[in-house]
């Protein structure tokens, strides 16, 4: 007999297998054979696996995931700060600033990645448009690989600084402004009181907005699935993308899943160091 309190949770977890588990079996199960044309194949152990690690193609996706996860977490976070801080103070600008900033969080990925793709195109484009009327000489953005992934960079700052903000908004909102106070009072100035109150008690508000932001940069596909289409020359073509076009394109749905399977392992290694880093600097 079920207690009653684990009756409550059944349909939660019912939806968890079903939507979670029952599906990442089945894609560990298929990493381990030849799945061509959604046709189950022959057991193949860790050949897949092999494949994948010896891959150049592999090894670029990775590396190109590496630079933007990073990169873009970081410029997030310290965007997301910095508008955090300005807007943590009461007033009708924050108000109206905190509104246009929410913007460009509330629109559709897709639909932001193609906007912005518009704008960088060289051919019917605002940077076209620019080019035409102003007479610069202003680059291909979206063709050169190192314009490229910085363009790929700023479509997930633009969009993503906001969820940033709006976490560490909260973090901010939840310091008790009477040790604030306390602080000014016996003496200290506002960096002293940021670096030895604020931070602090910021600290678990901090590790979940970058393991947050470096989970969705790492496995985000929209970004370089519209906006570059992995190009030029595979110089912004992610893991995610890379997945996508073995499974769903060359339909190699075993290697495919091979890939995915590493992409999670890669995933939880990164969160756990960022875990392990941010406990040990605690305990120091």
């Amino acid at each position: 007999m079920i207690p009653r309190a684990y009756r409550y949770l059944l349909p939660a977890l019912l939806i968890e297998v079903a939507f979670v588990f029952a599906p990442l079996a089945i894609g560990i199960y298929y990493s381990f054979h030849r799945v061509r044309f959604f046709e189950l194949g022959a057991f193949t152990w860790f050949q897949n696996y092999a494949d994948v690690l010896s891959s150049s193609a592999f090894v670029n996706s990775l590396l190109v995931t590496t630079t933007f996860a990073l990169t873009a977490t970081v410029l997030t976070f310290v965007v997301g700060f910095a508008l955090a801080i300005f807007l943590s103070r009461e007033g009708a600008p924050q108000v109206a600033i905190r509104a246009v900033v929410l913007i460009p969080y509330v629109i559709a990925m897709l639909v932001g990645s193609m906007l912005l793709k518009w704008i960088l195109s060289s051919d019917a484009g605002l940077l076209s448009l620019a080019n035409a009327w102003l007479s610069l000489d202003l680059p291909t953005i979206l063709g050169d690989p190192d314009y490229a992934m910085a363009a790929l960079v700023a479509n997930g700052v633009w969009r993503d600084s906001a969820f940033a903000m709006i976490l560490l908004l909260a973090g901010l909102k939840s310091i008790s402004p009477t040790l604030i106070a306390a602080a000014r009072i016996d003496g200290a100035g506002t960096w002293l009181t940021f670096r030895a109150i604020v931070l602090p008690l910021l600290r678990p508000t901090i590790m979940i907005t970058l393991v947050r932001l470096l989970l969705h940069f790492t496995n985000v596909l929209t970004f370089a699935f519209i906006l570059t289409g992995g190009g030029p020359n595979d110089a912004t073509e992610t893991l995610t993308l890379r997945i996508y076009r073995v499974g769903f394109q060359d339909y190699d749905l075993g290697t495919a899943n091979a890939m995915a399977v590493i992409l999670a392992i890669v995933n939880i290694v990164a969160v756990s160091l960022l875990v392990y880093a941010f406990r040990r600097r605690g305990r120091g």
